[in-house]
């Protein structure tokens, strides 16, 4: 039994209005150096905030912490998702093909980029890298399945 876990398609064009504004905030955060704001700190959860091997038989704490980096990342982070994981409007056996075959692809550029990194980059501009990064996996799939889908309908005509 086929099971298709995907999005109605209107969750696409949601996904497009949202990724403009979480992408230049997040673009903000990362090119003006400024991961921890100082505009407004609220009282969160925190696990383990000083490190894994800390003394302490606590785990969660509560700290003081701005939450535009986090608001920003998981609205960038839900817009990928709701692009990447919506139904066309033609969907198909093809394009779930594509679909595969664009994961894949995106899958292993990742995974070069982040070997790349992880041997190359060090100190905070690591910590910027792996900001990037997470979201990378993301971008080079919605690139690639809408090259190869653009590619197969001009094919088709």
């Amino acid at each position: 039994m086929y099971k298709n876990y995907l999005l109605p398609y209107r969750f696409k064009r949601i996904g497009i209005w949202m990724f403009f504004p979480f992408c230049a905030a997040c673009v903000w955060l990362l090119l003006s150096g400024v991961l921890d704001c100082d505009l407004l700190k609220l009282p969160a959860i925190a696990i383990c905030p000083d490190g894994l091997m800390t003394d302490s038989d606590k785990l969660l704490y509560v700290v003081k912490n701005d939450p535009i980096n986090e608001i920003s990342m998981l609205g960038l982070l839900v817009s990928l998702c709701f692009i990447a994981l919506s139904k066309e409007k033609d969907e198909d056996e093809m394009t779930g093909h594509i679909r595969m075959q664009s994961f894949v692809w995106s899958f292993w550029v990742t995974a070069a980029v982040l070997a790349f990194g992880i041997l190359f980059i060090y100190g905070i501009p690591f910590i910027q890298f792996a900001f990037a990064a997470v979201f990378l996996v993301f971008i080079l799939y919605i690139v690639k399945f809408n090259l190869a889908m653009r590619s197969v309908r001009r094919t088709d005509r």
